[in-house]
């Protein structure tokens, strides 16, 4: 059968299609093994592969992978068409030695990626004296047990020009921030920092949690509107011949940064900055291609003797030794103690037994009814589920409370979703919803009614508005509809035809909800298991409530996404390993 036929038999999406017929006609011989990959590659791409690894590929789809040769002559196949290049040739399509094949595109940014970390793995020559850090730390007292993390992770982003702070909920990323900002001003100079987060939500989080603890008003960006990309410059307005001017750059939820967005940041940022980068590297990756905090973090931290006795020195905290071999040694910091899950909180058990791939402990652990619990995914509990977890909501919108009020009995309770589309989708749980308060007297169907919860799907910079805000239609003082917002405690009010892109969001999916905490929340999956079921989508889900959890699915499902990973193609980690051994 011909490649393109295959392809579309076997329900590839149009965009594989296409490029495979493009790769097609550019090949001075034709070679339908060339052709077909090609559309195999594209498809890999989609779901978040940075390239398509002929070693480990295997199609779930039998009339493709009956096709396909082994591993080896597969590759010596490829090599021999005259759009296939090897590192560092200028070709559609590159593969390495060890049978990674990239878009030339997704391979110049992991080598640049992995160049730029390399060139600033390096002790910063700008530090404030051992005196004044010495007696910060001993006046910032945390009364933990065992190692303090969250200082460790200071001294690291301190000392070095490159820093990974990886920690789940709850475990004091954002405090780790704070004191990083306050240890920076006990510098001789003053010298320039910028915060960022891949999406506005979490930049608007980041800014407004710094400016509260420390009473300064410093402004947190998007990292797009940061390096200036745009429709227009879709590598940024910034490069090495032209840097960013700043001396500092603190990046929060870097799980959700993709291998070109990290190539263009990399590139942008002078040589003699710090890069600090904060996230979850447990937690589902970027919607685009890559998983670069996963890959930073796939090794366990690795201490050298020197800076144990730097730490010792400056903190009396004694870092045990290592002995392993990774590239980011002194700065990898992984924090460890959760405050919100402290004390073996039920969720926090139940997102480590997720965490583990532990489908036993995360069953017996749904057996505790009072903090969690499993229910079937039938249109009845999921019913009931809405108008329990929604009940402060609706009794506010009712009694026609204040705005203030109104938003904040919305945001104690969310419906997550895996899905935007189908059944148990966000679709079909937004319409199950608008129906359930139809019955209710509630004009849901009308485009703008009382009480009508919105997120915002684009972002806005001249209405300050992001994709993932979250406000709410409601009358202003003068009684006319309005969409408001509720940040840091202050109401902002909108014209509704004013409004960025938008959506209904009683329900969102858990990429949507990233960077969010509820007080409760349900998390609904559907009842046929699907490649976007994984361990990392339960688990993010889950560390988005602070009280409890009920999940909406059918056991067996449950136990297969919880015992599939989800780990993205990548040659990173091994071109760092390899330069660290060379």
């Amino acid at each position: 059968m011909k490649p393109l036929n295959l392809l579309r038999e076997a329900g590839f999406s149009e965009l594989a299609y296409q490029f495979a017929a493009y790769i097609g006609r550019q090949q001075q011989t034709e070679a339908p093994l060339v052709t077909l990959t090609a559309g195999l590659l594209s498809e890999t791409i989609s779901e978040g592969h940075v390239c398509l690894n002929l070693y480990q590929f295997n199609s779930p789809n039998p009339s493709i992978q009956s096709v396909l040769p082994e591993a080896s002559s597969w590759r010596s196949s490829l090599h021999s068409s005259d759009v296939v290049g090897q590192p560092g040739e200028f070709k559609p399509l590159i593969l390495t030695a060890d049978g990674l094949l990239y878009l030339y595109r997704y391979w110049q940014s992991e080598q640049q990626v992995a160049q730029a970390i390399l060139q600033r793995l390096n002790v910063s020559d700008v530090l404030p004296d051992n005196a004044s850090l010495k007696n910060f730390m001993a006046e910032w007292q945390n009364d933990l047990p065992d190692i303090d993390w969250q200082k460790v992770a200071v001294l690291s982003a301190l000392r070095h020009q490159f820093c990974v702070i990886s920690g789940g909920p709850g475990t004091g990323k954002t405090t780790v921030v704070l004191k990083v900002l306050q240890c920076l001003q006990l510098l001789e100079s003053s010298p320039r920092i910028a915060l960022a987060a891949p999406t506005g939500k979490a930049a608007a989080r980041l800014q407004q949690a710094i400016s509260q603890h420390t009473g300064e008003q410093f402004v947190a960006k998007t990292l797009h509107r940061l390096l200036g990309i745009s429709a227009r410059f879709d590598q940024g307005r910034y490069s090495v011949d032209r840097p960013l001017p700043v001396d500092v750059l603190i990046v929060d939820e870097a799980s959700m940064i993709d291998i070109n967005l990290m190539a263009i940041t990399l590139k942008a940022l002078p040589l003699h900055a710090r890069l600090i980068l904060l996230g979850d590297s447990d937690q589902l990756a970027s919607v685009e291609s890559g998983a670069v905090l996963a890959n930073l973090c796939a090794d366990q931290p690795d201490f050298s003797a020197e800076f144990r006795s730097w730490v010792k020195q400056i903190s009396d905290i004694d870092l045990p030794a290592t002995h392993g071999a990774n590239p980011l040694q002194d700065s990898l910091v992984k924090l460890q103690h959760s405050y919100r899950f402290a004390a073996g909180g039920q969720v926090g058990l139940l997102a480590t037994a997720v965490n583990q791939g532990d489908a036993d402990e995360v069953g017996q652990l749904l057996n505790n009814q009072a903090v969690s619990a499993l229910r079937a995914p039938s249109p009845d509990h999921i019913h009931n589920q809405l108008l329990q977890g929604y009940q402060a909501y609706i009794h506010a919108v009712e009694k026609r409370a204040n705005a203030e009020s109104c938003i904040q009995a919305f945001e104690q309770f969310r419906m997550l979703c895996a899905v935007k589309n189908g059944a148990q989708s966000v679709y079909s749980v937004n319409q199950m919803m608008m129906h359930l308060l139809a019955k209710r007297g509630w004009r849901t169907a009308q485009p703008y009614y009382y009480g009508r919860p919105i997120m915002i799907t684009q972002n806005h910079y001249r209405q300050n508005l992001f994709n993932g805000d979250i406000g709410m239609v409601l009358p202003n003082a003068d009684g006319e509809l309005q969409a408001c917002f509720l940040f840091g405690g202050e109401l902002r009010w909108l014209p509704l035809s004013r409004l960025p892109a938008h959506e209904t969001v009683f329900a969102m999916t858990v990429h949507k909800s990233q960077g969010s905490e509820f007080e409760h929340i349900a998390l609904l999956l559907p009842e046929e298991d699907s490649a976007v079921l994984s361990r990392e989508l339960i688990y993010t889900a889950l560390t988005r409530a602070r009280q409890t959890v009920q999940i909406l699915s059918t056991p067996a499902i449950l136990q297969q996404a919880v015992q599939r990973r989800h780990q993205r193609e990548s040659g990173l980690s091994k071109l760092l390993h390899n330069a660290g051994n060379v």
